[in-house]
């Protein structure tokens, strides 16, 4: 991924922009200090993490090093155990699934070393005699975003990791979310989504009828912290897909690839805007209406297991 340096971001320090464009890997700015050179240059060459951008510098950020780099180290000991509060739904000797509220952050960052999902499920675990220290990032496997609440299934063990790891790079596993919008789409394909998520069979694929939308998402050249929605592949960008089933002013979406602001920025791309959303709507103080809202993945024995709100 090569990034011309323009506008905000000329006399930003190298690790700090390195670190903010792959800030949805939660790596830590620790990490990216230390393995700057293995996985960026700039104009062709390595340069000190306090490098200070100048116009026109091209900054070539090796995604799939970083990639491999989180899949792969031990980042255990960056996260502190941490008394807290975990709404658990369902817990086994691998697994743990539970409802994550709005506001909370899923992994310390720069400036946010506590009062995260994973600091308490660290504690958590430790004071049960069941943390596996061969883990890493306490055993989250996925993310929601702290603005978003939602289901989300953490790994007990370094095997049950990687199993779901494994299924998540396959797609294997079903999340289908629930969202207000500010719009009205006129259009009526479910009455009360709850019910209508209780019901649903995931072994008939009902988003199969839904409307899909396929498009690249990659980060927005005039403002870094946003993601940009383009029917096109460009610069940075990678392959997203998302399905949406429509009721006034409700949508229901199953995300089969976990781009960052995925749901947000494809509405958005369609003209639609999520209640709450400061960064891509009108929100104005109010917490984003979006929820993850169904569950669905297998057990270490094979076993399908389904989980809604």
């Amino acid at each position: 991924m090569g990034i011309h340096i323009q506008n905000e971001n000329i006399g930003e320090r190298l690790d700090i922009f390195v670190f903010n464009t792959l800030k949805d890997k939660s790596i830590s700015r620790n990490i990216v200090q230390k393995y700057l050179k293995q996985g960026c240059l700039v104009n062709g060459k390595e340069s000190k993490r306090g490098y200070k951008l100048k116009e026109g510098d091209i900054v070539s950020i090796d995604e799939k090093y970083w990639d491999n780099l989180t899949n792969t180290l031990d980042l255990s000991d960056e996260i502190k155990p941490q008394k807290g509060n975990l709404d658990i739904r369902y817990e086994d000797n691998n697994c743990i699934v539970l409802y994550k509220p709005k506001g909370l952050v899923v992994h310390p960052g720069v400036g946010n070393t506590q009062n995260t999902l994973s600091n308490y499920l660290r504690y958590y675990l430790e004071s049960k005699n069941e943390y596996d220290v061969l883990m890493d990032r306490a055993g989250i496997v996925h993310r929601i975003d702290k603005g978003v609440s939602g289901l989300m299934v953490v790994a007990k063990n370094k095997r049950m990791q990687e199993y779901l790891k494994s299924q998540f790079k396959k797609r294997e596993v079903i999340k289908i979310y629930h969202a207000y919008l500010e719009e009205s789409t006129n259009i009526q394909q479910f009455k009360e989504y709850k019910k209508y998520i209780q019901q649903m069979d995931t072994k008939l694929q009902p988003w199969s009828t839904w409307q899909r939308v396929e498009g690249y998402i990659g980060r927005d050249k005039l403002n870094r912290k946003m993601m940009d929605f383009r029917s096109y592949e460009f610069t940075g960008s990678r392959k997203a897909i998302s399905y949406f089933l429509f009721s006034e002013n409700e949508v229901l979406v199953k995300i089969e690839t976990g781009r960052m602001h995925q749901i947000r920025v494809t509405l958005k791309h369609m003209g639609y805007h999520i209640k709450g959303d400061k960064v891509y709507g009108k929100g104005k103080g109010e917490e984003i209406m979006l929820e993850s809202v169904l569950l669905s993945f297998k057990d270490m024995s094979g076993k399908q297991l389904t989980f809604t709100t």
